[in-house]
């Protein structure tokens, strides 16, 4: 992806092209692919979330890799959790097999608070106070057992973790996302700091996650619509996954091109509220780097189209087949953007 700072950045690299000279430079790897990733390829103490998810557009992976270079990184392990750090960063991985049901509650229930447990659990072991994102995979997100849909579960077992945890997490939501893989277990990565406090996005024509009504599940969602990191220099943003939702209602069913316009007006939202927060419009849509999951594969073209439009320019992004976490949904968007925060000073009347 793109530079994000001097210090952390994300770039698109064939893992397979790493050599282990440059390996003492990745935080950590994210990859999607079907035919699985090679283990003489994944180097023992980085840690990788390994997705087995097809990549769109005749590409058989996509790996996204969190690079630092400017200080010495140091690997380990926390109960399941597999680490890398240096001074300001912590990048972790996590996958667990989904435990046995109880009479009440699923497996997905109970992994999930699991996982959320020991990330949290790590957070207070390794002063690394602050969330900036989580990445989570689920197999058959959309699936129904003990009559509660699988994406419910999840959120219900991520909700009580941040609950049990709240002295230590405070009142943080950060950006996230939650897709939908045909198999694999339960899969999230997420990126920690100690310095840079960060500040959380809502997009004003949506309901936030966290106030959703109970249709959408008994335990709300526990995520913001972005995470905005800024210093006197770098502003970087993660925006969470993103979707054709209006106030918290899915807008255009069935219809995917008008979902993705939709979703790029939802994008558009969170750039200009996190400029808001900047002063200045540095944050364009159209320099984005696009992460898009995407229902069904014969919709790609209809989607693709619908971007290319939208930004009158052809955009950076990769395509990635998954379930959305609702199941009226046919597309999702996440987006990492950074800009250079010493550029020329605006005031707010300049905001677009």
């Amino acid at each position: 992806m793109s530079s994000l700072a001097p210090s952390l950045r994300f770039i698109n690299l064939p893992f397979a092209d790493i050599s282990k000279s440059q390996a003492n430079t990745i935080l950590g790897a994210i990859h999607f692919t079907e035919a699985g990733l090679d283990s003489a390829l994944a180097y023992n103490d980085i840690p990788n979330l390994n997705l087995t998810a097809k990549v769109l557009q005749g590409h058989e992976m996509a790996s996204e890799l969190l690079i630092v270079e400017d200080s010495a990184v140091v690997s380990g392990r926390h109960a399941h959790i597999q680490y890398r750090s240096n001074a300001a960063y912590l990048f972790g991985v996590i996958t667990l097999p989904e435990f046995a049901d109880t009479v009440d509650v699923s497996g997905l229930q109970l992994s999930t608070e699991q996982a959320y447990n020991e990330i949290f659990e790590l957070m207070a072991a390794f002063d690394y106070p602050y969330i900036y994102r989580f990445w989570n995979y689920v197999t058959d997100i959309n699936g129904v057992n003990k009559n509660l849909e699988r994406y419910w579960q999840f959120n219900a077992g991520r909700k009580d973790a941040f609950t049990r945890h709240a002295v230590t997490i405070g009142e943080q939501y950060p950006a996230a996302c939650a897709l939908g893989l045909s198999k694999g277990p339960l899969s999230i990565a997420f990126l920690l700091g100690r310095d840079t406090i960060p500040i959380a996005i809502e997009n004003p024509r949506q309901v936030s996650a966290y106030e959703y009504p109970e249709q959408y599940g008994p335990r709300t969602p526990s995520f913001s619509r972005a995470t905005l990191l800024k210093s006197s220099d770098i502003a970087t943003l993660f925006i969470s996954g993103t979707a054709s939702i209006v106030g918290h209602e899915t807008y255009h069913l069935n219809d995917p091109a008008a979902q993705t316009r939709e979703t790029m007006v939802n994008l558009q939202i969170v750039l200009n509220q996190a400029n808001q927060q900047l002063d200045r419009p540095l944050f364009k849509l159209n320099e984005l780097f696009l992460r898009v999951y995407v229902r069904n594969a014969h919709d790609l073209p209809l989607i693709k189209q619908a971007i290319h439009d939208h930004l009158n320019a052809t955009c950076k992004a990769i395509y990635i087949l998954a379930e959305i976490c609702r199941q009226d949904l046919l597309l999702e968007i996440e987006a990492i953007a950074q800009a250079d925060m010493s550029q020329v000073n605006l005031t707010k009347a300049d905001l677009s």
